[in-house]
């Protein structure tokens, strides 16, 4: 018979094999190639990385099968949307190009730092603010007004690019012509070189503490985590952008940007990629007609 002792400690040691790469599979990075500066495989296998669902605390989940309707269609391919329909879209709604990282005339940054010879911003990041957090008190019921003090502006400072309240409205702390970094993959990893290739849009969210963590984390986010004004204007700015570039950009999360690095970001939290694919769709038609 063989020793039972010897058998629990392979077994044991199985388990922690199976566990360590479990671990380690949750934590892989989208690979990233530093001589062209951009992830590997085609558009649309890049946003299928990038786009993998957020968890509270930042767990990252599985690389989506595929991307919803219409970004499969869209991410990669030339833009047909024109600059005049875009902007009589926006004076019949009194948006200024102002509020969306810039006027539609001007280029996207250049990575590099903005270096003649580099390649122009692809990736569309999207972050949310984690604030104010509430600890263990309710939301408050107008935290989807405009008379909630978060959803002014003033409450924030030059940390992306676009900001988004939950009224629906925007602006611009940094144009997006601008090069301009907030993620720890950027400023460890790539360097400067980096710098430029990332729009950043920060969607006002506020947390609670998670019942399942310690006492002052900020993990748990309202329910909806965004109002369908929010995902209006952010589907508005992804078109500016786009349209800016030529081509439609790469959309990506900033937990998924971070993982793998110590005290990573968890944004966004409770963001709904359907709805958003969605809100998106009925937008392109109205522009279009």
């Amino acid at each position: 018979m063989k020793n039972p002792h010897v058998t629990i400690l392979g077994l044991l040691a199985c388990l922690a094999i199976v566990y360590t790469s479990a671990l380690e599979a949750q934590v892989e990075r989208c690979p990233f190639n530093a001589d062209t500066l951009s992830f590997v495989g085609s558009e649309t296998e890049q946003a299928r990385c990038l786009l993998r669902p957020v968890g509270p605390f930042g767990h990252v989940g599985a690389q989506l099968a595929e991307l919803p309707l219409p970004f499969g269609d869209l991410v990669g391919k030339s833009t047909i949307i024109s600059k005049s329909a875009l902007r009589r879209f926006l004076r019949a709604h009194g948006v200024d190009e102002a509020q969306l990282g810039g006027s539609l005339d001007e280029p996207l940054s250049r990575a590099n730092n903005g270096s003649a010879n580099s390649p122009f911003a692809a990736y569309f990041v999207v972050h949310d603010t984690s604030t104010p957090n509430f600890v263990n008190d309710p939301f408050p019921s107008n935290i989807n007004s405009a008379d909630w003090p978060f959803n002014s502006f003033t409450k924030y400072g030059r940390v992306a690019h676009v900001f988004i309240n939950r009224v629906g409205a925007s602006t611009t702390k940094v144009q997006f012509r601008t090069p301009f970094r907030a993620t720890k993959f950027e400023l460890q990893a790539l360097g400067v070189r980096g710098k430029g290739l990332f729009l950043h849009i920060e969607l006002i969210q506020p947390r609670q503490r998670h019942p399942s963590g310690g006492s002052r984390n900020d993990a748990l986010a309202p329910d909806p985590g965004f109002t369908e004004s929010q995902l209006d204007r952010l589907a508005l700015v992804y078109i500016g952008a786009s349209t800016r570039a030529g081509r439609w950009l790469i959309p990506a999360y900033h937990a998924v940007l971070d993982t793998g690095f110590s005290d990573a970001h968890d944004d966004p939290q409770a963001f709904d990629l359907a709805l958003w694919a969605t809100r998106l769709k009925l937008l392109l038609e109205s522009i279009e007609r």
